[in-house]
C-alpha cells in the first residue's frame, strides 16, 4: 500500500495540487513518522537522520502531524505557501463594484478605497480593522487578480448576447452528414449600389439564399434591389419571397429521403409555423424546421432585457461564405459604388458624390430619347448586370478546390485529376469517358493529381439521391400566393406579365386546355420555367411549362423549340387522327360486310347454312322447305330452283344425289 492511500478521498484533490517535490516529501514524512515507536525520542532521532533534518524539526513535524491528524501539517510552506485568499464575501463585493461600472475596473477600485477610508461597512472586512491605511492584500494589482471574468463583465455591461464570444462554443462537424440533410436559409445585403429602370435613386441589392451544410454549396438564391415606393417607403424582402425560395429548393433540388432539417432564424429568412406544418405533412414528417435561439435575455435580475435577435453562430458556415462573397464583390472597378461593410464606420467618402451624380444622370435620362438615354454611362452597375455578376462570382466560389473546409478529408471528399501532354489537366470523369483505345494510349502519359472536391462537385454528386416535391405538392405551398388571371390563346400559349418577375412577358404552353379558358396563374420568380394554374373556384388544374423565346441566331435553341412544336402538333393531332382511324375502320368493316353479302357462292344466313348441309346429305329436294320462307309471293321456289340456287350458293361444290 502506498502512502497516498492514507490521504482521505475528500483531500486528494488538494493533495494532488501540491508540487511534485512537495508531494513526494509529504509522502516520505508520512511513511517515516508512521514507523515511530517507543522510546519516541530515540525513534525520532533515527527519522531525523534519515530525513537529513535536526531532531527539533523532526519532533515538531511529529507533534503537528499527531495534533492535526492531517497530511497538511507536513507540507513545507516555504516550498508551497498557503493560499491566503481574500474573504469570499469581500470578493463578491469587489466584483459587484466592477460590474456596476459600465467601462473600467479602476473607478470601481477608487470607490472601494473611498468607502474603506470613510469607515463604511464592507463585507468581508472586520469592523475592528484600522481604516487609516489599506491592509496587506488590498492593492489594486492584487484585487485585479479577483476581477470578474470577461464573460461576466461583458454580460453585465452589454448583455448576454455580446458575451457569447467568452463562453464555451459547441463545435460541430460535417462528417457523417449527406447532401440534403441540412439546408441553411439566410438573407444578406450586398455592399455596393446599383441603378434600375423606373427608380430615381441608386439602390442596394438584397438576397435570399439556401446553403447545403454538408457540401458548403450555396445552390439557390434570389436577388432583388431594395426599391423605393411612390410614397418614399423602402420595399425590402417580403414573407412570400421566403416561401418562393423554400418551394424552389424542395421542388427543383429536393430533400434527403431520410429526413431534412431547414435551419432558419427568426428574421426575414424565417419559416412561419403554418408553412412548417404543411412541409411536415407533405413529406410525411421528413422535412422539419430548426430555429436559432432568440438572444437578448437579461444577464442578471433587475437588468432590462435586450432586443430579441437571432444567434449568428447558428449559421456560422453560411456567414463564412457570405464573407467570401463580400470580399469577391469588393472590386472597385468591377463593382463601383462600394458602401463599406458598416456605413457608420467605413463608408467610403466618395459614395456621396457618386450618388448625387447618378441621380442627376437618371433625371436627365427621362428627358432624352430612349436610344440616346441608353448610351449614358452611369456610375453604378445596372441591376440585372449586377445580378449576373453576383451569380457568376458565387458559382466561382462554389467551384473552388483550394479551400480548408472542415471535415473534407475525414469525409473522403477528394477526387483525382490527370495531367495530359498537349491537353492539360482534366478530371478523372472526363478521362474515363474517353474511348478505351485513347485511354490505353494516354495511360502511360497521364500524371495523376489528387485534389479536394469543390462544393459544387459534392452537391451535384449527392443531388441525384434527393426526393423532390411533386407538382401538386408545390401547388399546395403556393396556393395562397396572389396570382394573375391568364387566358389560353388561339395558339395554345398562355401569356403571363409581371414586371417584378420578368421585364418581358412570360409564355407558357397550355395545349392541354381549350383556347379561351381562363385561369389564375402563380409563377415562382425563382422557378419561372413553370406556372401553377388554378380555376375560378381555386381548384388546382395543373402545371404548365415555359415556351421560350430564342434569338434568331440561336440555331440550337431554335431547333429544340421546333422539335417541341412538332411534338405539340402531334399531340394536338392525336384526337383528329383517332377520329379518322375510327371512320376508316367503320368504312372498311362495311365494305367487307357488303362483299360477303354480294358473294352468293357462300352461305351467309342461318337458313342458307342449314340448306347447304341438307343438300350435302339428303339432296336438292330436302332444301326446298328451308328456303321457301325466304321466297317472295311473285316468285315461288320450286324443288329444282331451290336446288339450283343452293348449288349456286355453294359454288356447285356438291353433286346431286
Amino acid at each position: 500500500m502506498t502512502t497516498t492511500t492514507l490521504i482521505p478521498t475528500s483531500d486528494l484533490a488538494a493533495f494532488m495540487q501540491l508540487p511534485d517535490s512537495v508531494r513526494s516529501e509529504v509522502e516520505l514524512w508520512i511513511e517515516e513518522l508512521g514507523k515511530v515507536t517507543r522510546p519516541i525520542q530515540k525513534s525520532l532521532e533515527a527519522v531525523a537522520a534519515r530525513m537529513g533534518v535536526s531532531y527539533k524539526t523532526a519532533r515538531r513535524k511529529y507533534d503537528d502531524w499527531r495534533k492535526a491528524q492531517s497530511w497538511r501539517a507536513l507540507v513545507n510552506r516555504a516550498k508551497a505557501p498557503e493560499d491566503r485568499t481574500l474573504d469570499r464575501e469581500f470578493i463578491q463585493y469587489w466584483q459587484g463594484l466592477c460590474k456596476q461600472n459600465a467601462r473600467k475596473c479602476a473607478p470601481a477600485y477608487r470607490e472601494f478605497v473611498r468607502q474603506f477610508k470613510a469607515g463604511e461597512p464592507i463585507p468581508g472586512i472586520d469592523a475592528t480593522v484600522s481604516r487609516r491605511t489599506l491592509p496587506s492584500g488590498y492593492s489594486y494589482d492584487n484585487l485585479m487578480r479577483h476581477r470578474p471574468s470577461d464573460f461576466e463583465l461583458k454580460a453585465a455591461r452589454q448583455g448576454r448576447s455580446t458575451a457569447a464570444d467568452f463562453r464555451p462554443k459547441i463545435f460541430t462537424t460535417r462528417v457523417g452528414l449527406a447532401v440534403g440533410q441540412r439546408f441553411i436559409f439566410d438573407d444578406m445585403w450586398h455592399d455596393f449600389m446599383v441603378v434600375g429602370l423606373n427608380q430615381r435613386k441608386p439602390m442596394r441589392l438584397i438576397q435570399l439564399h439556401a446553403h447545403d451544410l454538408f457540401s458548403a454549396c450555396q445552390f439557390a438564391r434570389g436577388i432583388k434591389p431594395r426599391m423605393e415606393a411612390e410614397d418614399g417607403t423602402r420595399i425590402g424582402l417580403k414573407d412570400h419571397e421566403m416561401l418562393f425560395l423554400v418551394a424552389h429548393v424542395l421542388a427543383e433540388f429536393g430533400f434527403h429521403p431520410e429526413g431534412c432539417v431547414l435551419m432558419v432564424e427568426h428574421g426575414t429568412a424565417a419559416i412561419k409555423e403554418e408553412l412548417e406544418r404543411i412541409l411536415f405533412d407533405l413529406s410525411n414528417g421528413r422535412i422539419t424546421v430548426e430555429r436559432s435561439g432568440i438572444e437578448g435575455a437579461s444577464a442578471f435580475a433587475g437588468q432590462y432585457a435586450g432586443a430579441s435577435k437571432g444567434n449568428f453562430r447558428f449559421k456560422a458556415a453560411l456567414e463564412s461564405l457570405g464573407n467570401l462573397i463580400h470580399n469577391e464583390t469588393a472590386d472597385l472597378l468591377q463593382f463601383p459604388g462600394q458602401t463599406g461593410s458598416n456605413s457608420r464606420l467605413n463608408k467610403p467618402e466618395e459614395l456621396y458624390g457618386r450618388e448625387s451624380h447618378a441621380r442627376a444622370l437618371i433625371n436627365a435620362m427621362a428627358a432624352l430619347p430612349a436610344p440616346r438615354a441608353a448610351m449614358l454611362r452611369l456610375p453604378f452597375l445596372e441591376v440585372n448586370q449586377a445580378k449576373w455578376l453576383v451569380e457568376e462570382i458565387t458559382e466561382r466560389i462554389n467551384q473552388r478546390t483550394e479551400h480548408e473546409l472542415e471535415g473534407w478529408l475525414e469525409a473522403g471528399l477528394t477526387t483525382m485529376d490527370f495531367e495530359l501532354p498537349d491537353i492539360g489537366v482534366i478530371s478523372a470523369q472526363k478521362f474515363l469517358a474517353m474511348p478505351a483505345e485513347k485511354q490505353a494510349m494516354l495511360q502511360a502519359l497521364a500524371t495523376p493529381k489528387p485534389r479536394l472536391m469543390s462544393p459544387r462537385e459534392v452537391f451535384d454528386q449527392g443531388r441525384a439521391r434527393l426526393a423532390r416535391l411533386r407538382p401538386e405538392q408545390t401547388a399546395m405551398l403556393l396556393r395562397g400566393v396572389a396570382g394573375r388571371e391568364v387566358t389560353v390563346g388561339k395558339d395554345h400559349l398562355i401569356t403571363f406579365e409581371d414586371d417584378a418577375i420578368s421585364p418581358a412577358p412570360l409564355r407558357f404552353l397550355g395545349h392541354h386546355f381549350a383556347p379561351g379558358d381562363k385561369f389564375t396563374a402563380v409563377v415562382n420568380p425563382m422557378s419561372p420555367h413553370t406556372a401553377q394554374l388554378f380555376d375560378a373556384r381555386g381548384a388546382w388544374v395543373g402545371v404548365v411549362s415555359a415556351w421560350q423565346t430564342h434569338r434568331r441566331d440561336d440555331v440550337a435553341g431554335l431547333e429544340r423549340q421546333l422539335g417541341a412544336a412538332r411534338k405539340v402538333e402531334a399531340e394536338l393531332l392525336a384526337p383528329v387522327a383517332a377520329t379518322g382511324a375510327r371512320l376508316t375502320k367503320e368504312r372498311l368493316e362495311a365494305a367487307q360486310h357488303n362483299a360477303r353479302v354480294l358473294d352468293t357462292r357462300k352461305p351467309l344466313t342461318d337458313a342458307e347454312k342449314a340448306a347447304a348441309t341438307l343438300v350435302k346429305t339428303e339432296g336438292k329436294s330436302a332444301a326446298a322447305d328451308i328456303l321457301a320462307p325466304a321466297a317472295t309471293a311473285a316468285e315461288p321456289i320450286s324443288e329444282d330452283t331451290a336446288g339450283d340456287s343452293l348449288l349456286g350458293i355453294l359454288g356447285k361444290r356438291s353433286e346431286p344425289s
